[in-house]
């Protein structure tokens, strides 16, 4: 009897053991794991974007096997660009993207490097990974909005046939159709720019200084250039009139700067007043659309969004 007794308390000591040293590490481990990752994801909503980082990396370190890796290194990737480092952001998601592009988070992966490029400005590359993303994702959901952003990057790099062609390619039933059609509207419709050929303005302050900043659009600039260039000529024409070669040769030497610096400076107002009209009108362009593009928090992942009123 108490043989018996004893052998069914060291048989539930047993099983006691077994289920708290064994059978509930893996409980305690996916504890821990969502612990710190709520941890970091509210460190990332608070916008400590610095301390969110190491809580990422943290994450990845403690719980390599755990299934929301890969969402965590998305994230480390998301900190470096909001702290500032847009370059490191770039080189670390490239990685990512290299490794995983085949898995869920390939996706979200690229769109975030084409943000990183567009607001640095490099719109040539951006659209060169938006196109990426349509060749290797051509049935992914949210298609149709990356169209419309591919179009928006090459209307911001003066593309404007290119972005009507991207804008056709939004088919009538997608729910992205309305806006791209009024899109589309809009550019095939843009007003002519009156152009201000560079050639033309070093030519023109080549016959007669300031006459090719005043052709430019710069009154101000024409002005300065016409009495700088008239004044050393006279003063040259003066000190040989009256044999000051010397002085004479130093006002023609500064002359000729002056004169080829205007030429030049002529031909460079007419390409930036190019430029700023194509700024202002794209500017406009976007007002009258009133553009809003991002990625939004959902339950399981960040979904893309585009809004576009007019």
């Amino acid at each position: 009897m108490v043989r018996s007794l004893l052998l069914g308390i060291c048989a539930w000591c047993w099983i006691l053991f077994f289920h708290f040293g064994v059978l509930a590490q893996p409980v305690a481990a996916e504890e821990r794991a969502d612990r710190q990752w709520d941890f970091a994801n509210h460190l990332y909503e608070k916008g400590d974007y610095y301390r969110a980082l190491g809580e990422y990396q943290r994450f990845v370190f403690l719980f390599p096997e755990n299934y929301r890796v890969d969402q965590a290194k998305l994230q480390i990737g998301r900190c470096y660009r909001r702290e500032g480092q847009p370059d490191k952001a770039f080189s670390y998601l490239i990685r990512l993207f290299n490794t995983r592009a085949e898995e869920p988070i390939g996706p979200e992966t690229l769109l975030e490097m084409i943000a990183i490029r567009e607001e640095q400005g490099r719109y040539a590359r951006a659209i060169y990974w938006t196109k990426q993303f349509i060749e290797r994702y051509p049935k992914d959901s949210e298609l149709d909005k990356v169209y419309l952003r591919l179009a928006w990057l090459q209307i911001d790099s003066g593309r404007y046939e290119e972005a009507i062609a991207t804008l056709e390619s939004i088919q009538p039933e997608s729910s992205c159709y309305p806006e791209s059609r009024s899109l589309r509207h809009a550019l095939q419709q843009r007003p002519e720019i009156e152009e201000r050929y560079p050639v033309t303005a070093g030519v023109m302050s080549a016959v007669l200084p300031g006459s090719g900043h005043l052709y430019a659009g710069r009154p101000g600039q024409a002005v300065s250039s016409f009495f700088l260039n008239a004044l050393f000529i006279t003063g040259a024409v003066l000190a040989f009139e009256h044999d000051s070669p010397v002085l004479g040769g130093i006002l023609v030497f500064f002359e000729v700067g002056w004169y080829v610096g205007g030429i030049r400076s002529a031909a460079q107002a007419a390409r930036e007043e190019n430029e700023k009209k194509e700024i202002k009108y794209r500017r406009e362009l976007k007002q009258e659309y009133r553009l809003s593009f991002g990625v939004k928090p959902e339950k399981d992942r960040l979904a893309l969004y585009l809004r576009l009123s007019f």
